[in-house]
């Protein structure tokens, strides 16, 4: 009986480690596709993006009827924008919810500690610029992990920004998903 306990550990073994060795493996997978890819004056601009950071609302009535804020952030980059109640992941991180939603993206907001935002971009070879409004639209979600550190949730989409020079820039993202709250 001693040698089934074994053969397990084994085949465990075998299968790729620990959880957190498999999340931590999905993580770095995942993290390489995080990113805006833009059309920018017919070039094509990626934009490495870190977290897409979505504040839940503890008080369920009030979530029910108030967008939920998200900010996004990248290398040259800061959104902030809205999830409508109804597409709201909620405190189990159903990211999915956010599939087939027009997500808002606004020119300024508030992010609970950090204070007022303001959305801009920075794209190659050009100062920093405001963004006006925008909107992210999800198409699919991606990993099973939660979290910061190894989480590999990842939402995928098309992305649209109207810049304060009178541009409209458009393409597409993908971006690893974490609820607070």
């Amino acid at each position: 009986m001693r040698s089934i306990p074994l053969v397990l550990v084994g085949l465990l073994a075998a299968c790729g480690g620990s959880e957190e060795q498999q999340a931590s493996q999905a993580h770095a997978t995942a993290k390489a596709t995080w990113a805006f890819v833009l059309k920018v004056d017919g070039a094509e601009v990626r934009i490495p993006l870190s977290e897409m950071n979505i504040l839940l609302f503890k008080d369920e009535d009030y979530a029910k009827e108030h967008p939920a804020p998200f900010q996004i952030k990248g290398e040259g980059l800061l959104l902030i924008g809205e999830i409508p109640p109804d597409a709201s992941p909620g405190y189990d991180e159903k990211i999915e919810n956010l599939v087939g939603k027009t997500l808002p993206i606004k020119s300024t907001g508030d992010f609970h500690h950090e204070g007022t935002i303001e959305s801009k971009i920075t794209l190659p070879g050009k100062p920093e610029i405001g963004i006006l409004s925008g909107t992210l639209v999800g198409e699919k979600k991606t990993g099973k992990w939660s979290g910061s550190v190894n989480g590999d949730k990842t939402l995928h989409g098309k992305v649209r920004l109207a810049l304060k020079d009178g541009r409209t820039i458009e393409g597409t993202f993908s971006v690893h998903a974490i609820t607070w709250g």
